[in-house]
């Protein structure tokens, strides 16, 4: 994941908040992912396209009072989420 990159939510997936975290699916595969954080989903609801997405990370993660380590396991995550096209570059 290039975090000087816009990301947006895939037109194929829509995430659903629940009580452990969120469930994400995917339309045109039919499969669910379950992310286990609810500021993870907070964060991913939030990506509109419009800044880098280590920007918009920055700035979330400020609003927030979580670990030291949260900027790595929000990285990895968000990595995992392109790689399963859930996260998908915005269009120039």
């Amino acid at each position: 994941m290039n975090l000087d990159t816009c990301y947006r939510l895939s037109r194929e997936a829509v995430i659903r908040p629940e009580r452990f975290g969120g469930l994400v699916y995917r339309y045109d595969n039919r499969r669910l992912y379950f992310l286990y954080s609810h500021d993870l989903v907070s964060f991913v609801c939030s990506i509109d396209g419009t800044h880098p997405i280590g920007v918009a990370l920055e700035r979330f993660l400020a609003t927030r009072n979580l670990p030291d380590n949260a900027h790595a396991a929000f990285v990895q995550a968000l990595t995992q989420l392109e790689q399963l096209k859930v996260l998908t570059v915005c269009d120039a």
